[in-house]
């Protein structure tokens, strides 16, 4: 019985102390593609997408672990038309999901305890990125901070189409590029007695 006493109370401190699961705020959280074509550059957004993050209170990399899930059929390009066409390219009738799932944090500037929205914190940010079925790897790198009750991280990265099984779209004398930029802005909530012991 004591063992198992030990067990519980080893298993409950680190779940407190090393990990909080924290939800992200869609509503003050964005997700934006760019893709790039002969003179023209197209930009989509994502409607509808959820998450959540884990801090690590032990150490100055604040976020240890996070998952993000894009609902691929709620993407929009603001064209009806275009948006037909993006999700047959995309497979999104068979598909429907996007995901993210972080890996590693790199703090680039030892910041993380003191960073504000003036002062942002630097990290580099590696995980697995979810795309027509194909898992690769993708590499941010991030500004973050915590403001009262929230978290924000923002940042760019790019995903090569064609390493997730996409072909190269041709129209005509256009060509879309296998390159499309990604610009986020996540925010999570934090809980109000939430205690982190991270040094700068």
């Amino acid at each position: 019985m004591k063992i198992l006493l030990c067990l519980f109370l080893a298993t409950s401190l680190s779940t407190v102390v090393l990990g909080q699961e924290v939800s992200l705020d869609a509503k003050l959280s964005s997700l934006k593609f760019t893709g790039h074509a002969f003179l023209h550059d197209f930009n989509v957004e994502a409607k509808e997408f959820s998450g959540s993050a884990k801090l690590d209170v032990q150490k100055p990399e604040l976020v240890a672990g996070a998952k993000i899930g894009i609902a691929a059929a709620k993407m929009t390009t603001f064209e009806s038309g275009r948006d037909k066409n993006m999700y047959a390219w995309m497979h999104f009738d068979t598909v429907p999901g996007i995901s993210f799932e972080l890996t590693r944090v790199l703090s680039m500037d030892g910041k993380a305890a003191t960073a504000t929205k003036d002062h942002p914190a630097k990290f580099l940010v590696t995980g697995k990125f979810t795309l027509n079925k194909v898992t690769k790897p993708l590499e941010a790198e991030v500004l973050a901070w915590r403001d009262g009750k929230y978290l924000t991280v923002t940042g760019t990265t790019q995903v090569d189409t064609t390493t997730h099984d996409l072909p190269i779209i041709k129209q005509y004398f256009m060509t879309v590029d296998k390159d499309v930029d990604i610009d986020f802005h996540l925010v999570f909530d934090l809980p109000p007695n939430l205690q982190v012991a991270a040094k700068p």
